[in-house]
């Protein structure tokens, strides 16, 4: 039997509904659904008309928030947490108290270097370390036996999740940097977004 497997978005964060959002800490993790996500994450309960067997969130409050609905509703789902945190590829110490658009500039480099060995300091990892995550992530939803596994996640790592089944790169380049950074521009995923894969 082929398992089922979703990837859903986190709804809207404080931080997607407003650019000019400050964290004072620059806690990536900590930052909330707004209330456009929090309705968003209780819309999603129309796509299930059954539990899943596997609810798995990343550490971040704003996929827990978003699966919060559906735990709700099926009480007793097994939940786990697993590394499929957003790839976060700036410093948290340069970051310190910035906004969105004050970080673009810092972001636009870094693509526009597209070094996969570069590491921003504390707080950042590097493409490749990203990349990896992502590969050990698929490795581990194949060894699992539910049949249905619903994974809340974001936005970068679903989309390499998909780059990855995709297109499968033997080995991580600034070439492959670039075209995952072109995939991803062409495949936006929105908020509250659900996407089903086939993981064999």
């Amino acid at each position: 039997m082929e398992k089922k497997i979703w990837f859903i978005r986190h709804g809207q964060s404080k931080a997607n509904a407003d650019f000019n959002f400050k964290a004072d800490d620059f806690s990536a993790g900590d930052v909330l659904l707004s209330e456009k996500g929090n309705k968003q994450a209780e819309e999603l309960l129309k796509h299930f008309s059954d539990a899943p067997d596997l609810v798995i969130t990343s550490p971040y409050v704003r996929t827990k928030e978003t699966a919060k609905p559906l735990m709700s509703k099926y009480t007793g789902i097994r939940h786990e947490e697993w590394p499929i945190h957003e790839f976060t590829y700036l410093s948290s110490k340069r970051c310190f108290n910035t906004t969105f658009l004050e970080r673009e500039p810092w972001k636009d480099e870094y693509w526009e270097n597209s070094n996969p060995e570069h590491h921003d300091g504390d707080g950042a990892e590097s493409f490749v370390d990203f990349m990896n995550r992502v590969r050990e992530t698929i490795e581990k939803i194949k060894k699992r036996r539910e049949n249905f596994i619903v994974l809340f996640s974001h936005n970068y790592t679903i989309a390499a999740i998909r780059y990855i089944l995709e297109k499968n790169p033997k080995k991580i380049t600034s070439e492959v940097m670039k075209d995952f950074k072109k995939y991803f521009k062409a495949n936006p995923i929105p908020n509250a977004e659900k996407i089903e894969l086939v993981i064999k």
